[in-house]
């Protein structure tokens, strides 16, 4: 029979208590899913809606907290060497098509069919401004970008989510902080 009564039902995740707090804590957090994005070199976590307009990339990386594999052999003798880093595993990086990628780059008007028959007025050099424009690099004219991302950015990205203290530290810490009645 279905029961629901909040306080009789069990956490999906074990909570802590405070015999075994450090274990429990390792093991009992789901996943965090962070959204970061790229504009040429500069990397960008939590970006606003205005900032993902204009990105190269944008991932949403999922990390979760790992068991220590030496915490599974270790003695009491190691009980004082212990570090409380966390032990971060990368669990999925999802590819976001940011709204600059969406957009369709500028079409020259040469292969533009609803420009056809436009271009014997004699106006061949206004007509070349405009290609110039829709195809070339322009000063003040928006581009949309063409191609991928680069592996390198990507690999900085999941490295700064990664490393000890990095993003994904402190999301678990302020989450950490966060008191559950």
């Amino acid at each position: 029979m279905f029961d629901d009564d909040w306080a009789a039902s069990q956490f999906i995740y074990p909570r802590a208590d405070s015999s075994s707090a450090s274990i429990a804590s390792t093991t009992s957090r789901p996943p965090i899913t962070l959204l970061v994005m790229a504009v040429g070199d500069n990397i960008i976590f939590d970006p606003s809606k205005e900032e993902l307009a204009v990105a190269d990339c944008a991932l949403a990386v999922s990390v979760g907290e790992g068991i220590d594999d030496d915490a599974k052999t270790a003695m009491d003798i190691d009980a004082d060497t212990k570090s409380d880093a966390r032990v971060l595993r990368l669990l999925s990086v999802r590819t976001i098509d940011p709204p600059s990628r969406l957009t369709a780059p500028g079409v020259p008007n040469a292969v533009n069919a609803a420009a056809w028959g436009q271009g014997g007025n004699g106006n061949a050099a206004k007509e070349m401004g405009l290609r110039a424009a829709e195809t070339g690099d322009v000063e003040g004219v928006w581009k949309a970008p063409r191609g991928g991302s680069k592996i390198g950015i990507i690999n900085t990205m999941v490295e700064k989510i990664l490393e000890k203290g990095g993003v994904a530290d402190e999301v678990l810490e302020g989450l950490d902080g966060v008191e559950l009645a």
